[in-house]
């Protein structure tokens, strides 16, 4: 047998059997290189190697130029595809030869792109949230039934008249209700990673988008497999497939489930789960796409039932972390580059056809568009959020893709429907996702009483007899204790009794779908109320009942990516008027086994200052647990005031606390001296400041637990050194964030700032210079919105 250099066919006449096919190794002629005149990109290793390469840098580059107008990764993955096939670069003969040729084209590039597909649907059946479907259907079916109900009337009344000239259709009347009616289809994971990359994943709109493609996603897997069914040739096919995809699910609903939640079982809370436990439910994915390519069904029905019996919680946020992204950057856009290179725009000729299956195509984008606005004015909705919610619905992504793929292959449709359908679904999301970014600004602050009396600080509550509600975030167990003497120090007597917000915060990137729910411990039907959340509820339960005063807790439980949990809690502190938001400091207790989540927790303490319209504190707990018991509680804080809205809520917050028979304070005023020669005195921010302290100091008369310290100062030298020797046996210290004083400007010490989020004087009070780092502290930040003087501009890096 010859030895030639690329894919030859040679057959043995003395042997019978199909034909042997050859494929030559660089070993058979020695090594070659670029050096040498007989290297050819012929060898299937090293001709995968440079397409992969060469399509995710081309890929990459479209996103880094793309992305700041709007565009999604799937637009630039098959705008790469697109560029790289013969309809541009492919074009050319020397480039479509060496990497397209007919001598060149080998299945393991085809082979490896399938892959991509299987892992993805996988991985976004492991996002589904089937809970969501329940909680939401009721809001969602208005927009579900638009989306479909508008397109189908533009079916009878424009398309089926037509279904014999149809260009490029070579099915029947059914098949071209099945196959134009997929323009009509929202499926969730396309919308889901779509507004991820918009950061418009818990918005409204965007959760009424989401809502409304799971109800599209259930129905048309059910169609699909019903197509399957109805497409066989004998009835005992059809027959022989449904048991067998019953049997499949049964399998893995009582086989491969139960065995999902052993290794949950088996894995110690708070740790990640074992590589070998992975590494087998990877490979299950292939098992199950090989079990329904068996059956009948497509490879594809396997990897998406295993996903959706994959339990909530760590297991699929450790499967998504160490399987998506070499899918997604890697895998995936062999798939776009495959579609790339199946469509030749120079190939379409029958221009009438073209145009006829445009307007088409065009009048059911144009239904739908109408339906769901239509849909969105009956509920309510603005017209141009009803507008938005439209664009949002008609997003286009992989799942289109792989269906125009498949009739293709069926050759259901000709190369020029195919490429038709391909480049209308292009424009259409490189359309609309520009104008959703760019048109739709999310409220972060979004609650259901934006008409009615709102909260935003503790100086604006109406008075000290009113409910105090306060919204504790909790990310572990070590948080709590320091909370729970927090809220005990807060002072909740019978006239002004304290109502706790607790929230247990889940990272959770296995999910697409963020969850808040209340905490029930009857009900356990997420794996995220498990040992911990029972731990942390049942400690702020046992707290509300041996209370010294009235204290109520309403415990949460939110799984969300750090990246949006600060507006799911803005939804809570509106819908129950919080003034005051309590997240714990990134760095506390860096012996756990998640410190690695501190930078994302430190990000997500980021966005809530940023962004929040109500008090924010952030409390360092540096260990030094108060005296507390449930039948004595003693209370050491100090507090220091410069000056300013952040400084005036801790002085508020205080000043609740004064009340508190078992709380011991120190109050340390800095004041300026430089000030009172410049008449400062007349400046806005001073005058409130001058208001609350003798407000405060008249309301403290013959309070011997109160001590006042008026320190004056030059600088900010000054300054340090006299908190440096106002150091004491405090169990908490208070400060506010920023100050208004002009003359300690805090961009003077920005530099020696470790912990921005803490601001200055915060930053040293944190640290092992202010009472050997042994003392908790709580710094504050006011609402940005109501912020007056030097905050009304501040920026978010403050």
């Amino acid at each position: 047998m010859a030895n030639v250099s690329n894919t030859t066919q040679s057959i043995n006449p003395g042997i019978s059997g199909p034909p042997e096919f050859c494929i030559s190794s660089p070993l058979a002629s020695g090594f070659r290189s670029i050096w040498d005149d007989r290297y050819h990109l012929d060898h299937p290793l090293t001709l995968t190697m440079a397409k992969i390469m060469l399509l995710v840098v081309t890929s990459q580059v479209l996103h880094c130029f793309l992305k700041p107008l709007g565009q999604t990764k799937f637009v630039c993955n098959l705008l790469a595809g697109i560029i790289l096939g013969p309809s541009v670069i492919g074009n050319n003969k020397h480039f479509r030869d060496t990497l397209f040729g007919e001598k060149v084209q080998f299945p393991v590039f085809d082979v490896i792109a399938q892959m991509g597909v299987v892992y993805s649907l996988f991985l976004t059946a492991v996002k589904l949230d089937l809970g969501m479907l329940k909680r939401t259907a009721k809001t969602s079916w208005k927009i579900f039934l638009a989306s479909l109900l508008c397109p189908t009337v533009v079916f009878f009344s424009f398309v089926y008249p037509l279904a014999g000239a149809v260009p490029g259709f070579r099915g029947g009347k059914v098949m071209l209700f099945w196959t134009t009616s997929s323009l009509s289809f929202t499926y969730f994971p396309v919308i889901a990673q779509a507004l991820d990359e918009l950061n418009l994943l818990t918005s409204e709109l965007g959760q009424l988008a989401l809502s409304a493609s799971m109800l599209n996603d259930a129905l048309q897997w059910f169609l699909t497999a019903l197509n399957v069914v109805v497409m066989q040739e004998k009835v005992i096919y059809s027959i022989g497939i449904i048991f067998s995809l019953f049997a499949l699910v049964i399998f893995t609903l009582y086989v491969a489930r139960p065995l999902m939640l052993f290794t949950v079982k088996n894995t110690p809370e708070g740790y990640q789960t074992k590589e070998i436990y992975v590494v087998a439910i990877q490979l299950g994915v292939l098992v199950m796409a090989f079990m329904s390519d068996a059956i009948g069904m497509s490879h594809m029905a396997g990897p998406i039932i295993l996903g959706l019996a994959v339990p909530d919680g760590q297991l699929g946020a450790t499967l998504i972390a160490k399987t998506e992204y070499l899918v997604s950057e890697v895998f995936l856009p062999l798939f776009f580059f495959r579609i790339g290179t199946s469509i030749d725009m120079y190939k379409i000729s029958r221009w009438v056809s073209f145009t006829k299956l445009q307007a088409i195509i065009t009048a059911f984008y144009a239904a739908k568009t109408m339906g769901i606005t239509m849909a969105g004015l009956f509920s309510k909705i603005s017209f141009k959020n009803s507008l938005v919610l439209s664009m949002m619905m008609n997003i286009k992504g992989i799942l289109e893709l792989i269906l125009y793929n498949g009739w293709l292959s069926m050759k259901l449709i000709d190369e020029q429907f195919f490429a038709q359908m391909v480049f209308s679904l292009l424009a259409m999301t490189m359309l609309v996702t520009p104008m959703i970014r760019f048109s739709y600004i999310p409220p972060i602050w979004v609650g259901s009483k934006t008409n009615g009396p709102q909260v935003k600080q503790i100086q604006s509550m109406a008075s000290k007899s009113e409910t105090f509600r306060i919204l504790c975030c909790v990310h572990n167990e070590e948080s709590v204790h320091s909370i729970i003497t927090l809220l005990e120090a807060s002072n909740p007597p019978e006239a002004s009794p304290i109502t706790a917000y607790v929230v247990h915060a889940l990272h959770d990137i296995g999910r697409a779908a963020p969850v808040l729910v209340p905490y029930k411990k009857h009900k356990k039907k997420f794996k995220w109320s498990d040992t911990a959340s029972d731990q942390i509820v049942q400690a702020f339960e046992n707290y509300s009942k041996n209370s010294g005063g009235p204290v109520s807790i309403q415990a949460y439980t939110m799984v969300n990516p750090y990246k949006y949990m600060h507006q799911t809690i803005f939804r809570l502190a509106q819908d129950q008027l919080v003034p005051l938001i309590i997240i714990p400091f990134h760095e506390n207790h860096q012996s756990l086994v998640d410190s690695n989540m501190t930078g994302p927790i430190r990000q997500f303490n980021l966005n809530v200052q940023a962004y929040s319209p109500c008090t924010v504190g952030i409390l360092v707990d540096r260990g030094s647990h108060s005296r507390m018991s449930f039948s004595s509680f003693f209370y050491n804080i100090a507090v220091f005031f410069i000056g300013g809205p952040d400084d005036r809520e801790a002085l508020a917050y205080t000043s609740r606390m004064c009340d508190n028979p078992e709380v011991e304070l120190t109050v340390f005023r800095i004041i300026v001296r430089i000030n009172k020669s410049k008449g400062i005195e007349e400046d806005t921010e001073f005058k409130l400041d001058e208001s609350l302290v003798q407000e405060f100091k008249l309301r403290n008369l013959g309070n011997d637990r109160l001590n006042w310290h008026d320190i004056e100062v030059d600088d900010w030298v000054q300054v340090m050194t006299a908190i440096s020797s106002s150091q004491g046996h405090y169990d908490l210290v208070m400060v506010g964030k920023r100050h208004s004083d002009i003359s300690l400007r805090d961009e003077e010490m920005v530099e020696f700032v470790q912990n921005s989020e803490l601001g200055v004087i915060g930053d040293m009070l944190a640290s092992s210079d202010f009472c050997g780092g042994t003392v908790n502290v709580l710094v504050m930040q006011e609402s940005r919105d109501l912020g007056i003087g030097a905050f009304r501009c501040d920026s978010l890096k403050s």
